[in-house]
């Protein structure tokens, strides 16, 4: 099978999430797979490598192999969106019949998805969504916010399929006119998401104690993260754990707001921030973990989310605090005792309370075997191609 893949993001830069797992899996289970981005050459570059193709690329999985087309653009931040707008029809009518693309699974709204549904339909290529976000949602500028509703609103009834990661996205894409819409949870590969035993060379070099109570946030630093209130409320914490320290793996828009708020509470000696990480290393900063929190603001658009970096926390065997999003709910109802639930405010005397739980390590053990049962990629993989075959008999 030919398996075409389309994003707007930059397939090289981007954290490694789901596009780059499920298409390296599908090429090991010998199909070929094509992918395009949308480079991003940072806020400009006489740089000409993201112009260039990438074959037997991967990011995971070191015998699979994906060739990467990139989409042309102007070298400038934000004009690479726009000007990918205007090239991507082109571009990918182009890739459908150079390769003999059967199939396409499309993760993108706003940038390629009326050039990639113009170049399927007169192709005769059925076309699947991947729907994770509401991406207007997304956005705080409201002309911009105005202009992908629009998208959105135009795109979904042209589909032949649906698959959402959620209830809540399922109902949303049916709301946007969606047909055939269905659900398959997002994965973890659990051979390479695994417990670790503490990386004493890796405690060394980023300032922790052997003695020390680690708590870990792991991921994109937004405005929603809620690590603004939880550095808030540390020097309270410290009063009853002084031996603490909050361990920040992960960059974004808001990372540098987080280090003033460390600076101005003086508290920047219990903090650590790592920026972003290679995926692969995640379990060596997970093994220094004693707990791992997504203190995530509760919005209309944060509530329908499952983030996928909990299904990789909990592989590596680490017991979570969270807030109770509607999505994490569903993989994770409050009864299977896999996650550790609380609102935002509660936060703080519940990280106190769980450091100085003796048991707190149960709830890793038994995160990482329910993973293991019900949250593979393996099985994620099996069900598209499932899909997949359906449109192509």
């Amino acid at each position: 099978m030919n398996i075409l893949v389309i994003h707007e993001v930059d397939w090289v830069k981007k954290v490694t999430f789901e596009i780059h797992h499920l298409s390296e899996i599908l090429s090991l289970k010998g199909h070929n797979v094509y992918a395009i981005d949308v480079p991003d050459p940072g806020k400009i570059s006489i740089n000409n490598d993201f112009k260039e193709d990438i074959e037997n690329f991967h990011r995971i999985y070191e015998k699979s192999s994906v060739t990467l087309f990139r989409t042309p653009i102007i070298p400038i931040k934000g004009l690479n969106r726009v000007s990918a707008y205007f090239t991507s029809y082109n571009f990918i009518k182009k890739i459908l019949q150079d390769n003999a693309i059967d199939i396409v699974l499309l993760y993108s709204i706003v940038t390629n998805a009326k050039a990639t549904i113009k170049a399927c339909k007169e192709a005769n290529i059925p076309i699947i969504h991947r729907t994770f976000d509401v991406v207007h949602d997304l956005i705080d500028e409201k002309y911009l916010k105005n202009f992908v509703i629009n998208i959105e609103k135009s795109v979904y009834s042209k589909f032949d399929q649906i698959i959402a990661n959620t209830p809540f996205m399922k109902n949303w894409s049916e709301e946007m006119n969606g047909k055939n819409v269905m659900i398959i949870p997002q994965g973890v590969d659990s051979n390479l998401m695994k417990p670790l035993a503490k990386d004493l060379e890796l405690q060394n070099k980023i300032g922790i104690s052997s003695n020390d109570k680690v708590v870990m946030y792991l991921g994109s630093i937004h405005s929603i993260s809620g690590l603004p209130i939880i550095l808030k409320n540390l020097p309270d914490i410290i009063k009853e754990i002084p031996n603490f320290k909050l361990l920040v793996v992960g960059g974004g828009a808001h990372l540098e707001n987080l280090k003033q708020i460390s600076k101005k509470l003086n508290i920047e000696k219990f903090v650590i921030f790592t920026n972003y990480v290679p995926y692969l290393e995640i379990p060596k900063y997970c093994s220094l973990a004693d707990l791992c929190i997504n203190p995530f603001e509760i919005t209309d658009m944060t509530k329908k989310l499952s983030p996928v970096k909990i299904f990789d926390l909990l592989a590596c065997g680490k017991p979570i605090l969270a807030t109770p999003l509607d999505g994490l709910l569903f993989d994770f109802p409050k009864e299977s005792n896999i996650l550790i639930y609380s609102e935002l405010e509660d936060f703080k005397e519940k990280i106190i309370l769980l450091l100085n739980d003796k048991n707190l390590h149960s709830f890793g053990i038994n995160g990482r075997k329910f993973v293991e049962e019900n949250y593979t990629w393996e099985n994620v993989a099996n069900r598209f191609l499932k899909e997949f075959e359906f449109f192509l008999k």
